[in-house]
């Protein structure tokens, strides 16, 4: 099988550079994948199962909890679950907004 040229190696690159740039756009775009669109939880238990449940969205792979945080973002009161892929190795954060359920 012949070797690919050099610059179709390159080319190649950088489309898969981009798809992954667009890949990550997305994802910070998602429920939970910047400060500004936190999902809301009622408790911060949930916040490492929730955070880990939903795969990578470059490959798909599992998501390990590194650190779970509360912070201050924007003078809002945010919990921050920091992830790594198990296959990829990205790391990536989700923000969440505790919020309390109103009994009746």
């Amino acid at each position: 099988m012949p070797r690919d040229s050099r610059p179709v190696r390159r080319q190649r690159a950088r489309e898969q550079a981009r798809l992954v740039r667009d890949q990550e756009r997305l994802a910070r775009l998602q429920p939970g994948g910047a400060p500004e669109r936190p999902l809301q939880v009622e408790s911060p238990a949930q916040v490492d199962v929730v955070a880990t449940a939903s795969p990578c969205p470059l490959c798909g792979g599992t998501l390990r909890l590194e650190e779970h945080a509360a912070e201050r973002v924007g003078g809002v009161s945010l919990r921050v679950a920091r992830l790594r892929c198990r296959r990829c190795g990205i790391s990536r954060s989700r923000y969440f907004r505790l919020v309390n359920r109103e009994l009746h």
